[in-house]
């Protein structure tokens, strides 16, 4: 007979390497966006029809949105294909900023136009944010879930792609402006020589390394309008290379994290690659969850500068909400209680066994989440092939 009790912070106990949560039963799917539908989209923020419903807008740039970002988003730079089932949001340079056949919603503002572009070079590209419902906002934003995407990202200087969660504005006085990465992709973050974030970049080996994925988190510490250059924040951002074992980042990958109070996962192809366990600086307000095309200042690297029109391809974007039953402590007696459990977040589990032995199968995936303890007593087994994991985490009610 073994006892196993988790008391700690946080513990997982697994008998194989940790892997995304799609399929897993303690999560309930909350937002399926497969784009085989476009009849709940927003493409132009300024024509749209009198509903009460919808999923998604085309965000409209009306600012520059840093010195280190050179371009504008436009709506008609996010567009479904209905032929391939997917959404892309397509990045170009127009040379004069007047691109044949096409019309642009441009700032107000001439003259932050006139800074978009170095060696009149302008860039305009697309970014899609999910809303539900356009006149109450609130309901679009998410507080702790699992968040994936899968796409195809372009691969060149300049390309800035990224799935992120984001709160408030960093234009307003909401002082909770913060941010989960779930994936950037830029050249930059490799070449120790370009500071995008005011830090060390975290791998300088790989400079300039067309391959570079990385994660983070930003987490308003001190409660007031976010100043990205002095701030001080939590910051995870490893380097995933392609001499780390990712893949050409040009054909299709998907790309997740769960973010709940305690802690913070990402993965890469379904398999993790970060993790961040600070509860003390991970966010815990409602925030939106935003993908978009974005051209830094590196589409200027060495002797050469982009100036061509890529694509980032969206097959989907899936949102799962964990299951909880957090005041409830659980009993498994037998195999038939273990069959029948219905794998929501628990105060506690303990599987007795004491009618008989307990097996997790060949063909089993089983994840248990629990608030306070976990226990075993008497027999279990877990087959070759099975897969048997334990999480101890807050409940994401918090």
């Amino acid at each position: 007979m073994k006892k196993f009790v988790y008391l700690c912070s946080m513990m997982l106990l697994s008998t194989n390497m940790m892997a995304q949560i799609i399929g897993d039963d303690n999560w309930e799917e909350f937002l399926i966006e497969n784009f085989n539908d476009a009849s709940d989209w927003i493409w132009d923020t300024n024509n749209f029809s009198n509903s009460f419903h919808y999923n998604w807008k085309a965000y409209i740039g009306n600012r520059i949105e840093s010195d280190d970002l050179h371009h504008i988003y436009q709506y008609k730079n996010a567009q479904y294909d209905f032929v391939n089932g997917t959404m892309k949001l397509i990045a170009e340079y127009d040379s004069g900023g007047n691109i044949p056949l096409k019309q642009f919603k441009l700032p107000s503002n001439g003259s932050s136009y006139d800074s978009i572009y170095l060696d009149n070079k302008f860039y305009f590209s697309g970014a899609i944010e999910y809303v539900k419902n356009i006149w109450h906002p609130e309901q679009g934003q998410f507080k702790y879930g699992y968040f994936e995407i899968r796409c195809r990202l372009p691969k060149h200087q300049g390309a800035f792609p990224a799935f992120w969660l984001h709160g408030a504005s960093k234009e307003t006085t909401d002082p909770y402006y913060e941010e989960i990465d779930i994936f950037e992709y830029t050249w930059s973050n490799g070449d120790p020589n370009y500071h995008y974030h005011p830090v060390p970049n975290p791998d300088p080996t790989y400079a300039g390394d067309p391959w570079v994925i990385t994660t983070g988190i930003y987490h308003n510490l001190n409660g007031h309008p976010i100043v990205f250059e002095t701030d001080t924040y939590a910051r995870n951002y490893p380097t995933l290379t392609k001499g780390h074992g990712c893949q050409d980042i040009s054909g299709w990958h998907t790309y997740s994290c769960e973010w709940m109070p305690d802690h913070v996962y990402w993965f890469l192809d379904g398999k993790i690659v970060n993790s961040f366990c600070d509860a003390t600086h991970i966010p815990r307000h409602p925030m939106t969850l935003k993908t978009n095309y974005a051209i830094n200042d590196y589409y200027d690297y060495g002797d050469s500068i982009w100036i061509g029109t890529d694509e980032m391809v969206i097959d989907y974007i899936k949102v799962y909400q964990l299951a909880t039953d957090c005041s409830t402590d659980e009993t498994i007696t037998c195999q038939n209680d273990w069959n029948s459990f219905d794998f929501k977040l628990k105060k506690s589990v303990a599987i007795t066994a004491s009618n008989g032995q307990i097996t997790v199968d060949n063909t089993d995936k089983i994840t248990f989440r629990v608030t306070d303890s976990f226990e075993i007593t008497g027999l279990f087994q877990v087959d070759s092939g099975g897969e048997f994991t334990v999480i101890r985490q807050d409940c994401p009610t918090q």
